[in-house]
């Protein structure tokens, strides 16, 4: 098997279709909204591999060919470059699914995040103090991206996804990501429009807003079944240096282990998490509140 050429790629793409964010020009010329004009045959190989993503775990040639409106003949000869390179893998029933690759490539991105190996000592420990299910998350283009998670260790329990982008405005996370964004961001945001999740996800902006400076000031989001019906979950923000909110951990459950009684301790173990691992992405080490070490020798 020979190998290609090295190459980089910067894609902008459509939050509701995960498409890139094309408009169609002289015949087979495709030029985007920002001016710049993309490679065709890499942006249908992209199309493609979005649709083995979202689409469906395998799929066969003309199954592709008539979603992406294409001939039968160039989806196959993109199909089999994607193949030579390890994207896609050729099942014995001809339809193809996601490869290795991808895989390779979601794990270099992950390691862009320090965040991730710091906090995943105390993503255990909180999962195991709690008994909830452990979220870490960062804010993206388009929403809030899962960067790791740790299952919760009951039976019943709520699990998470890495690498699922979810809503700014509804859930714990996205709210907590949201209220420490910049106003200018705040607002490009809002104005797309707040779609509804369940019956109890805020769509009117102004509450919103008013919901977002209760989180700031009181440092942690909490919400029950905003995104996802009967689950909840609480967030704080992980500082940087500059006190920047750059990352954020959560726990999320049955929204019936969420009890009044049991709400002020969990809110609590989630906030000195957060602060565990912001003291040691600044290098420094953790010691719990009310404990004290000795300074003799």
């Amino acid at each position: 098997m020979e190998s290609g050429r090295n190459f980089r790629v910067y894609v902008v793409y459509n939050k509701e279709t995960m498409f890139p964010i094309m408009e169609q020009a002289h015949g087979s010329i495709m030029r985007s909204s920002h001016g710049f004009r993309p490679i065709q045959s890499l942006e249908r190989g992209l199309r493609v591999l979005d649709l083995l993503m979202n689409g469906g775990s395998r799929l066969g040639v003309s199954e592709l060919a008539r979603t992406l409106g294409l001939s039968k003949a160039v989806v196959f000869r993109i199909l089999r470059t994607l193949e030579r390179h390890g994207y896609v893998v050729r099942e014995e029933d001809r339809r193809y699914r996601l490869g290795t690759k991808p895989l390779e490539l979601a794990s270099a991105v992950l390691r862009q995040f320090e965040v991730r190996q710091v906090a995943w000592p105390t993503m255990l420990s909180l999962a195991e103090r709690t008994g909830e299910s452990v979220v870490l998350t960062a804010p993206g283009p388009d929403g809030v991206i899962c960067l790791d998670t740790v299952d919760s260790p009951q039976q019943l329990r709520v699990s998470f996804r890495v690498g699922r982008v979810t809503p700014w405005h509804a859930g714990a996370a996205g709210k907590l990501h949201l209220a420490f964004l910049p106003q200018e961001r705040t607002r490009e945001i809002l104005s797309r429009g707040l779609p509804r999740y369940t019956e109890r996800t805020v769509t009117d902006p102004a509450v919103l807003l008013q919901e977002l400076d209760r989180i700031r000031q009181q440092g942690y989001a909490f919400t029950i079944g905003e995104l996802d019906p009967g689950v909840a979950a609480i967030t704080a923000p992980i500082r940087d240096a500059r006190g920047a909110v750059i990352a954020a951990i959560s726990i999320g459950g049955p929204a019936s282990r969420f009890t009044e009684e049991r709400l002020p301790a969990l809110i609590q173990e989630v906030l000195s998490a957060a602060e565990e691992i912001s003291l040691r992405l600044l290098g420094g080490r953790w010691q719990p509140q009310g404990s004290a070490e000795s300074v003799s020798e």
